[in-house]
């Protein structure tokens, strides 16, 4: 071996040792940019999920408040079609309240519930005796009946009030307990009594071919068309047959206050009240 084998083999490794040194000099360089590039690919994922995140809860709040919308939609056509329906209830009752306004002079059939015409009404204080005063139908027999009994007790009776009774024929009848059915159907036997009264004193105080006569020039609105109760059946027996009454008053009108107003029925002689209905004489 020469002299310079051992001086090239040194000079081999220290050449090596310096390329490896390089390398991990290198190495430990770029490891950190790996590092950060890793990091960031990292970060980009998780602002990519919180993205998606976030795009999802858009989607539900957007969703909700299509639904909202959509109530409140459903809510107001609830709301405007109840309005139409009071707006349409209260017409019928302006409408209502304006015929029970007209005065006796207006029409021959007046107000909404009952009345006799001023014509039928007479306070003729010279008549010798009632039988002078009251004109009787043929169709039927009226007679004094001499009771004195009262259903209801009232703040203004009448001490010189004479109840009649009334023998009614089978249409006569009939009619009579129909139109208690229509006017006082839900008024049980008390108000049904009072109103079978109204018919019965001005039946006696007027000149009526017929009660349907009656009911058609005193404004009688009431159904016939429903058949008659037990308890109107009953009413009509106490009333016409037996000559009874519901208070000791003369009494010819009436109206429902939860029907109408009339200023005109108010400005006459008030008797009683019965649940909704206000009944007066002349």
């Amino acid at each position: 071996m020469s002299t310079t084998t051992p001086h090239l083999f040194r000079r081999t490794v220290s050449i090596g040792l310096c390329f490896a040194l390089l390398l991990t000099a290198f190495a430990l360089v770029l490891a950190p940019g790996v590092g950060a590039a890793s990091d960031t690919s990292k970060t980009e994922t998780k602002i990519e999920t919180n993205d998606n995140i976030v795009s999802a809860e858009d989607d539900l709040l957007t969703q909700r408040a299509i639904t909202i919308d959509e109530a409140k939609k459903e809510a107001q056509e609830v709301v405007s079609e109840q309005l139409a329906i009071q707006e349409a209830k209260a017409a019928t009752e302006a409408a209502t309240e304006a015929v029970s306004t007209q005065t006796p002079a207006a029409t021959s059939e007046n107000t909404a519930e009952s009345y006799s015409d001023s014509s039928d009404y007479s306070d003729d204080s010279s008549s010798s005796s009632d039988d002078e005063y009251y004109d009787y139908s043929d169709s039927n027999t009226v007679s004094a009946s001499g009771s004195g009994d009262y259903l209801l007790d009232i703040d203004n009776p009448d001490y010189s009030y004479t109840a009649y009774s009334v023998s009614l024929n089978d249409e006569d009848r009939d009619m009579t307990e129909r139109i208690l059915m229509g006017e006082a159907g839900g008024e049980g036997y008390i108000g049904m009594a009072l109103v079978a009264q109204c018919i019965r004193d001005t039946y006696v105080n007027g000149s009526y071919s017929s009660i349907a006569e009656l009911l058609q020039r005193n404004g009688y609105y009431g159904s016939t068309s429903i058949a008659p109760s037990e308890t109107a059946k009953e009413v009509v027996n106490y009333i016409f047959d037996q000559g009874g009454s519901a208070v000791q008053h003369n009494i010819r009108i009436f109206y429902a206050t939860n029907m109408c107003s009339s200023a005109w029925h108010e400005s006459q002689d008030f008797v009683v009240q019965y649940n909704y209905v206000r009944f007066f004489n002349y």
